[in-house]
């Protein structure tokens, strides 16, 4: 289930042997963001590599070297693992691509998978819809991705139109998500202002005492079914002057672990009231998914008066939502 991040963040998959390789390939439960994930990898664990790369750096290699020189005892597993790649889901162009390249050309079996692609999106095959390999995983996820600030892209709007079913209504209020803070609510502490779309000029998560020191913040539970791998957030400044600069963005698959997923420190962003600013998250920790998401300050704004409570009055995530 965390495939993409265990392929990604080490090389140790590698290491594993061709049956549990394949076990897990071939899993109802694998999770992806998308099958060139499944191709990397298989190819990676083939190939035995000292760094990670995808493949298409791969198939240059093939323009100077054969198959069984680069695979070597391991070649023989990849005809039986890549047919566990659901290439139908690869857009056509990327196919096209694949068909004549060095990999399509000198391994017979990644030709035959790519060939059939190409013809069932073409034509449709016979077969359409009852192999599992021109299905979508089960367990696959949606990419909502972060266009500009204040978009109808993210992940709270979706959540809001009943997972693209219905005309928006605030998704607190539909009760399909939960958005808590560090203080009890109250008329400036109110979670369904963080999920509209209308800009409300106070709205503040207060301090709290956590593990002796002092910190405020505003999470979001996406439910118990869903889970996001978060790879952009934005949030949005309310009327205030009390600039934060020292935040943790983080996630939790409880809600009382965290990870961080961006680390801000003297960040100078936020300079005007009422302004929306987002951030990428990169590296391994994107491809983790979290049910939980918090925006937590560490450090105190740029105000003197209450440095301490965190003045936003919007917040959006994007990603690939589950």
């Amino acid at each position: 289930m965390h495939f993409d991040y265990c392929t990604t963040a080490s090389i140790d998959f590698i290491l594993l042997d061709d049956s549990t390789f394949y076990n897990i390939l071939q899993h109802p439960d694998l999770t992806v963001t998308s099958e060139d994930r499944v191709v990397n990898a298989i190819l990676m664990w083939g190939l035995q590599p000292r760094e990670l790369s995808g493949w298409e750096v791969v198939d240059n290699m093939l323009s100077s070297t054969t198959p069984e020189d680069l695979f070597g005892a391991r070649l023989p597993s990849l005809n039986v693992l890549l047919p566990l790649v659901r290439f139908s889901l690869f857009p056509l162009f990327l196919l096209k691509k694949m068909e004549t390249s060095n990999l399509s050309m000198q391994i017979p079996t990644f030709h035959h998978l790519v060939k059939e692609a190409i013809g069932f999106l073409e034509v449709g095959l016979p077969t359409s819809g009852s192999h599992p390999k021109f299905q979508h995983r089960q367990s696959s996820f949606k990419e909502l991705q972060y266009i500009r600030d204040g978009d109808s892209n993210g992940v709270l709007y979706y959540v809001g139109t009943s997972y693209g079913k219905h005309q928006w209504v605030n998704p607190v209020l539909a009760k399909k998500i939960s958005i808590t803070a560090s203080n009890p609510i109250s008329r400036y502490t109110d979670p369904k202002v963080l999920a509209s779309r209308t800009y409300q000029g106070t709205s503040f998560a207060g301090p709290r005492i956590e593990d002796g020191r002092n910190c405020s913040w505003w999470m979001i539970d996406l439910g118990i079914d869903h889970q996001l791998m978060c790879n952009y957030y934005t949030l949005r400044q309310d009327g205030s002057k009390a600039f934060m600069r020292y935040w943790n963005f983080q996630g939790s698959s409880d809600g009382k672990n965290w990870t961080n997923l961006r680390v801000h420190e003297k960040d100078q962003t936020l300079s005007k009231p009422g302004q929306f600013a987002s951030w990428a998250v990169t590296g391994p920790n994107a491809l983790l998914p979290f049910r939980y998401f918090r925006v937590a300050l560490m450090g105190p704004t740029t105000d003197d008066i209450n440095p301490w409570t965190l003045n936003i009055c919007f917040l959006e995530l994007y990603g690939y939502f589950h």
